[in-house]
């Protein structure tokens, strides 16, 4: 699931450098995320995985927050 999320990662912002991102990446601080970015990412996830976020998609911190909520979302 890392790699699905990586790869849309790179379609939010194509200069983002993946090399080292984790389930410990944190979104804002390491990917620098802003409001927008965080957006478009949880939309790219929504598409992906067929799933639909409430407001938690605004309160992702890490990568490992966002595989958490896919898993609880997609079982």
């Amino acid at each position: 699931m890392l790699e699905k999320l990586k790869k849309l990662m790179k379609g939010v912002d194509e200069n983002i450098n993946l090399d080292n991102v984790t389930l410990e990446t944190k979104l804002v601080e390491d990917l620098h995320f802003d409001s927008l970015g965080s957006m478009m990412f949880a939309m790219a996830i929504e598409d992906e995985f067929g799933i639909t976020f409430d407001e938690e998609a605004l309160h992702f911190e890490t990568v490992g927050d966002v595989v958490k909520c896919i898993e609880s979302k997609t079982k």
